[in-house]
C-alpha cells in the first residue's frame, strides 16, 4: 500500500542519495540554497525537505488549482523511452512491458495556453505535476528511478504568459531544494523571442548540470520529430508536436482520481509555517 503513496515515495534515504549526487558526494551541503549558503550538514537538507513536504503537501490539489489548470498548461502523461541500461535489461529478460513502461515520467508544460493571474496557484499546479511525475516514475520503476522529462512547448508564449523573474527563481529554488536529481531532460519546442529572453534570464540561476539537460529542438517538423523520437515513442508524442497521440486535456477527467483534495484554507498557512519560501 505505502509503495504507491506519493508522500512516502520520497523517503529520507532517496533524498539523501539525490542530495549527495548533486553535491558531488560531499556530506557538507549547500542545500537548501538560502538556509545553507555557507554550508551545513546534509541531514539538514533532508529534514528541511521532509518538513516542506509535510506542510506544502505537493501531492494534494485544491478546487482552485483544478480550475486554474483548466487549459492544461502543465500535466503528466505517459513516459519516455527507457535508457540504454534499462533497455538492455528488458531485452535480455525478453520483457516487452518494461520496454514500454520503464522510462522517465513525461510532463508537458505549455505556458502559452494560460496567463499568470495567480503566481501561487501557477506554482502549485506545476509542483503538483512534478511530484506526481516523480511518484509515477518510482512506482513504474519499482523505486529505482523517480525522474521526469519535461516537454516545454513555447507556442503562443508571450509577455502575458510569462511568470515574473522572482517567481521563476522561486520555482527553481523549490526544484533544487526539494527535487534533487529528479530532472532527466528539458526539451524545448517552438522556441520564440519571449521564451528565449526568459531562458537567458533564468539560466544564470541554474547549475551547470541542469543546463546540460536542456535541449532545444528545431522548429522544422521532420528534424523535430527525429529528435523527439530519441526520447519518446511516436505514439506518445502529441499530435501538436507531430506525433500520434491525440489526447486532449480535460481538467475534470485529469484530476478525478485525486486522493488528496484540500480546501483552500488548508494550504494558506504554508508561508507562515515556512517563511523561508516567501
Amino acid at each position: 500500500k505505502d509503495a504507491k503513496d506519493p508522500n512516502k515515495m520520497v523517503s529520507g534515504g532517496r533524498l539523501l542519495s539525490g542530495y549527495l549526487k548533486i553535491m558531488k558526494w560531499s556530506l557538507h551541503a549547500k542545500y537548501p540554497h538560502k538556509l545553507c549558503e555557507h554550508g551545513c550538514d546534509s541531514e539538514i537538507s533532508v529534514l528541511h525537505t521532509l518538513e516542506w513536504r509535510e506542510k506544502y503537501k505537493p501531492w494534494c490539489v485544491t478546487p482552485k488549482m483544478i480550475q486554474y489548470n483548466k487549459s492544461g498548461f502543465m500535466y503528466r502523461r505517459g513516459n519516455s523511452r527507457p535508457g540504454p541500461r534499462k533497455r538492455l535489461e528488458a531485452e535480455k529478460a525478453k520483457d516487452s512491458e518494461s520496454l514500454s513502461t520503464s522510462g522517465h515520467a513525461l510532463l508537458f508544460y505549455r505556458p502559452g495556453v494560460t496567463t499568470v493571474e495567480d503566481p501561487d496557484l501557477y506554482g502549485r499546479v506545476m509542483l503538483n505535476a512534478i511530484d506526481s511525475a516523480v511518484a509515477d516514475s518510482l512506482v513504474r520503476n519499482k523505486g529505482e528511478i523517480g525522474r521526469f522529462n519535461i516537454i516545454f512547448d513555447c507556442k503562443g508564449f508571450g509577455s502575458k504568459n510569462a511568470p515574473s523573474l522572482a517567481n521563476v527563481k522561486l520555482l527553481f529554488r523549490y526544484l533544487q531544494d526539494h527535487f534533487p536529481d529528479r530532472l532527466g531532460v528539458l526539451v524545448v519546442a517552438n522556441l520564440g523571442g519571449m521564451a528565449q529572453m526568459l531562458m537567458k534570464m533564468v539560466l544564470p540561476f541554474v547549475t551547470e548540470d541542469v543546463r546540460a539537460k536542456i535541449h532545444v529542438i528545431p522548429n522544422d517538423e521532420e528534424s523535430r520529430r527525429e529528435m523527439l523520437l530519441q526520447f519518446i515513442d511516436e505514439d506518445k508524442i502529441p499530435t501538436w508536436l507531430g506525433g500520434k497521440d491525440d489526447y486532449e486535456f480535460d481538467a475534470k477527467e485529469y484530476y478525478k482520481n485525486e486522493k488528496c483534495v484540500l480546501a483552500e484554507d488548508e494550504i494558506s498557512n504554508f508561508l507562515i509555517d515556512m517563511p523561508y519560501h516567501g
